[in-house]
């Protein structure tokens, strides 16, 4: 039986190419990053609730600010503030290969198997990701031209 102390820790890290050409490796990021940038942006949070694979897009949309930090953790540099800020400055698309590497690395089986364990442990159900359902009504037809006769006469 393996001790704690036995176990090494074991990281997935992707090496990904930036449009300048430079090369970073990244990797997942561990419960201690993620609480430091939560406690930082607790808007964050609201990613996990049904999280899939739209993710790291909802991230740039929504949580602009977090990116910078996102990326600088899953690139070993958590909170330093010089490599947070280069982050923030790469272009959108090196942006998003890099959160959606950082993404995937954290959560390989995406978060909702997280969650619902976060969920659990605080005695509270995950609440369930439910399809919309949408009836479609067919619009009311067009009224037809009305005819020279019938129209008013314009002021010339």
């Amino acid at each position: 039986m393996a001790d704690l102390r036995d176990i090494a820790p074991t990281t997935s890290v992707e090496a990904i190419r930036t449009l300048a050409g430079h090369r970073l490796v990244v990797r997942g990021l561990n419960g201690g990053d993620i609480a430091a940038i939560v406690a930082r942006f607790p808007a964050i949070v609201m990613l996990f609730g049904g999280a899939d694979a739209s993710a790291p897009t909802r991230l740039i949309a929504q949580f602009g600010a977090a990116i910078g930090p996102v990326i600088a953790a899953g690139c070993n540099c958590l909170g330093d503030e010089k490599a947070e800020m280069n982050a923030c400055a790469l272009p959108l698309e090196d942006q998003m290969k890099l959160v959606t590497s950082i993404y995937r690395l954290t959560f390989p089986n995406g978060a909702s198997p997280v969650v619902e364990m976060a969920m659990a442990m605080i005695g509270e159900p995950a609440a369930p990701v439910k399809p919309v359902r949408m009836r479609l009504k067919k619009s009311p037809s067009r009224s037809p031209p009305s005819s020279d006769a019938d129209s008013r006469p314009t002021m010339q």
